[in-house]
């Protein structure tokens, strides 16, 4: 039988082989013996950590700190383990016990710093940090962590130059072209913010944090393809991450992909049920397909958690006006504009919800209220263009529907009014023009097919019938 002595000898060799494995089982059965032996109780907890199972690792370190209160690395590591453990202010507890042993190891004031970033303690980290810089001038994870503390509390220039600091000592470092991403996306320096992603991705390939920041940054720029890409690469790293699910909601919405982005929003609030935003995005991608009771549904739970949230107002505007809810609707929009009375959105859906009570003038002073706010909102010369073409009002239709299109091109809608307009006035040539632009962009709008052979009629153009 193996003597303790040899047992111990042999689980720190295999320690310094990396066989973990062994080197557990050997100075557990060490301690069985000797369950007081403080060096064994923190070599294994050395080694739990290595192989990153922290919960078990606070057990061994706990008893050792116990035994020896004079002891700063065990006081350290045990800070290490209750941060891996999300425990911040026992962590904090821990780091300052290290630091009142030994006041010069600048790794501790660092890792204290973070802890004091978790808190939101942001001042107090920034000294921390600079203590360590202080030890060890060269200390670049000292200086790119200040970056992250300065642009907390919104210092965003103080931030970029200490993560300049950071990259000069250290070009490598993931994390300082990971801060330098988000300071440009509060600067709204989008592109600049993409750039830094890459670079951080390019050191750190598997860096959830980068992949999401490069998401919401191309969503920004309404690069919403790219965006999607870069949400679903961070979900592949981190299924369970909230953010990157309300991302691809989101980014799958603004490419008409509605049913995804249900599932998204979804998925996002199957891991955070109160995130009035997912509830936002839920409703109006169901308002888009047309599930109106559904989107009221998830607006109200939007409004449960923020009562405020002007854009839910108006998103349960729109959807009590599609089922013809219109009294509702105007409790709706002003609601929103109440909150936020620079909402043009909202000042829009006044004035559909006019146009459904036949109250045309009402309409027109809304959809002009909304355009001294919003000049280039395509929507409301797209509505203000239906409604004078109902009127009859050819010629101000048309110059309506041709604003809207010189907004946004795209607005499939906004051709089928020129259409509609230009039959009206028989130009029948343009006016299938227009249908055609309409099809190629919206292929299952409705109505479109009865105008254009209307026009075909009218032209007695019976070409290519047979593939029609």
């Amino acid at each position: 039988m193996s003597s303790p002595e040899k047992v111990f000898r042999d689980a720190l060799g295999a320690l310094n082989i990396l066989k973990y494995d062994d080197a557990e089982r050997l100075f557990k059965k060490f301690l069985k013996s000797q369950p007081r032996h403080v060096g064994a109780l923190n070599l294994l907890t050395i080694v739990l950590m290595r192989m990153q199972r922290f919960a078990e690792a606070e057990e061994f370190i706990a008893k050792a700190v116990k035994l020896n209160q004079g002891s700063d690395v065990s006081f350290y590591n045990y800070g290490i383990i209750l941060k891996a453990l999300d425990k911040p202010e026992r962590a904090l507890e821990q780091f300052t016990n290290a630091l009142r042993l030994n006041s010069k190891e600048a790794e501790t004031w660092n890792n204290r710093g973070t802890i004091y970033n978790d808190l939101k303690q942001h001042e107090k980290a920034i000294g921390d940090f600079d203590q360590a810089i202080s030890l060890s001038p060269g200390y670049a994870g000292a200086v790119a962590n200040k970056g992250k503390s300065l642009s907390e509390i919104k210092l965003y220039a103080e931030a970029l130059t200490a993560y300049d600091k950071a990259l000069s000592l250290k070009p490598d470092l993931a994390e300082a072209w990971l801060g330098r991403g988000k300071v440009f996306v509060e600067l709204e320096r989008c592109d600049d913010a993409v750039a830094a992603y890459d670079q951080a991705i390019s050191f750190k390939p598997d860096l959830a944090e980068a992949w999401l920041g490069r998401g919401s940054a191309l969503f920004e720029l309404k690069r919403h393809r790219e965006a999607l890409a870069a949400f679903d690469r961070t979900i592949s790293l981190k299924p369970d991450l909230t953010e990157a699910w309300f991302g691809r909601g989101s980014a799958v919405a603004n490419l008409k992909r509605y049913d995804e982005a249900v599932a998204a929003y979804d998925k996002a609030l199957s891991f955070k049920p109160d995130l009035a935003e997912a509830w936002l995005g839920r409703g109006n991608a169901a308002a888009n397909l047309k599930r109106y009771d559904e989107a009221v549904a998830s607006y109200d739970n939007a409004l449960s958690l923020k009562p405020d949230l002007a854009a839910a107002w108006l998103g349960r505007g729109n959807a009590v006006a599609g089922i013809k809810h219109h009294d509702d609707a105007f409790i709706a929009y002003d609601r929103a504009l109440s909150l936020n009375p620079e909402l043009a959105e909202a000042w829009l859906g006044r004035g559909n919800a006019f146009v459904n009570l036949k109250r045309y003038d009402d309409a027109f002073a809304a959809y002009d209220k909304a355009l001294l706010l919003k000049p280039d909102l395509a929507d409301v010369w797209l509505c203000r263009g239906n409604v004078l073409l109902d009127l009859k009002r050819h010629g101000e239709a048309l110059n309506a529907y041709n604003k809207a299109l010189s907004l946004d091109s795209g607005l499939a809608k906004a051709w089928l009014g020129c259409g509609n307009v230009l039959l009206a006035l028989k130009q029948y040539a343009e006016a299938i023009f227009a249908c055609d632009k309409a099809l190629s962009l919206e292929p299952d709008l409705f109505a479109l097919e009865g105008v254009r052979m209307s026009c075909k009629m009218l032209l007695c153009d019976w070409s290519n019938f047979e593939t029609e």
